[in-house]
């Protein structure tokens, strides 16, 4: 069979060119579609991080301002320890002597007596006379016992005359301990000190 094309060629090679362009622009138009989507969807994503880096700013300042309240309360609380220190300080220095010394007295023996009485520190320095060595054994052992003598040390013992009598010259190293009462009443107040466990009552019969 024979076919017979009656369109000129000028007006075919018309229809051919539009038909490219017509597929041009629905390509440009898609195109121009998926940038149009991937501009949307990119500017929500940006979006979103924008949203998560402003609610992380203002978690960030309430955090500052907690940390901030922190900071003073330490600071108050490091003032509020060092008065209290200074406190304890002052009630040591007021009262500590005083007891270290009426515990110095009771502890020295009646044939011994003190001439010198050093502290440098915590370090102290007794420098006495006493009768004979077991009246300065008597003595460190009575110092022992004292809760504000600690590490009771004899530094020095040697014969010596003192009005034509026989005597012992001594020099007993010791640290001094100004909380000691307050640290005996801890330890006699703790369980199991002896006192504080009563035994139990016995039975009584009739």
């Amino acid at each position: 069979m024979i076919r017979i094309n009656l369109i000129p060629e000028p007006e075919r090679k018309e229809v051919k060119g539009t038909g490219e362009i017509f597929i041009g622009i629905c390509v440009l138009a898609a195109l121009f579609a998926a940038i149009g989507a991937i501009h949307v969807l990119q500017g929500n994503r940006i979006a979103e991080v924008n949203r998560r880096i402003a609610k992380a700013e203002k978690r960030i300042k309430e955090l500052e301002i907690v940390k901030k309240k922190v900071d003073e309360f330490k600071a108050k609380n490091a003032e509020l320890n060092r008065r209290i220190e200074i406190i304890n300080v002052l009630e040591k220095n007021r009262t500590g002597p005083l007891y270290v010394m009426d515990a110095l007295s009771r502890a020295i023996p009646n044939k011994a007596w003190i001439d010198e009485f050093t502290e440098k520190g915590s370090q102290t320095k007794l420098v006495g006379i006493a009768d004979n060595e077991f009246t300065v054994a008597d003595f460190m052992q009575a110092l022992q016992t004292s809760p504000y003598f600690v590490g009771v040390e004899l530094g020095v013992i040697k014969k010596t005359e003192l009005r034509k009598l026989d005597l012992r010259a001594f020099v007993i190293n010791t640290r001094l301990d100004y909380a000691g009462k307050s640290r005996a009443q801890e330890k006699t107040k703790a369980p199991g000190a002896p006192g504080n466990n009563p035994e139990p009552k016995k039975a009584v019969k009739e």
